[in-house]
């Protein structure tokens, strides 16, 4: 299996139009969950092969910054984005940020552009941490 690129978001549409803006990109395999649990289950599964997790922030059943740590918990490796449509200022967030549990952030509507720049900027980060682990 290639390197995986997995984007969870309990609105259809966004997950659609996330898939299809990323679907390009050389290299990967893009995954997409409407529900976190099952997300997290896939990633389980197969944590070696992920490189990158899209989650947005507000699901049922386990929110977003709650999924992103699960999943730096199993494989510290793994590049993730948190997206959201809602302001977030929570200690929780900052702390996620200054621990690298959430290593990029797109906030709401999203330009395709800003999500597609994003998501280079984190795959690239992900080979320079294979080459330099301390980094």
């Amino acid at each position: 299996m290639g390197k995986i690129v997995s984007i969870v978001d309990d609105e259809p549409d966004i997950v659609t139009l996330f898939h299809d803006a990323l679907v390009g990109i050389g290299g990967v395999i893009i995954f997409t969950f409407t529900d976190p649990i099952s997300a997290l289950e896939h990633f389980q599964e197969n944590q070696h092969a992920y490189v990158l997790v899209i989650s947005d922030y507000r699901m049922p059943g386990l929110n977003g910054m709650e999924l992103l740590r699960k999943i730096k918990d199993m494989n510290k490796l793994v590049r993730t984005i948190l997206t959201t449509g809602f302001d977030i200022d929570d200690d929780i967030f900052h702390k996620y940020i200054k621990q690298k549990i959430i290593n990029g952030f797109v906030q709401k509507p999203v330009r395709i552009y800003d999500l597609i720049k994003e998501v280079d900027t984190q795959l690239h980060d992900y080979e320079i941490q294979k080459v330099y682990p301390s980094q």
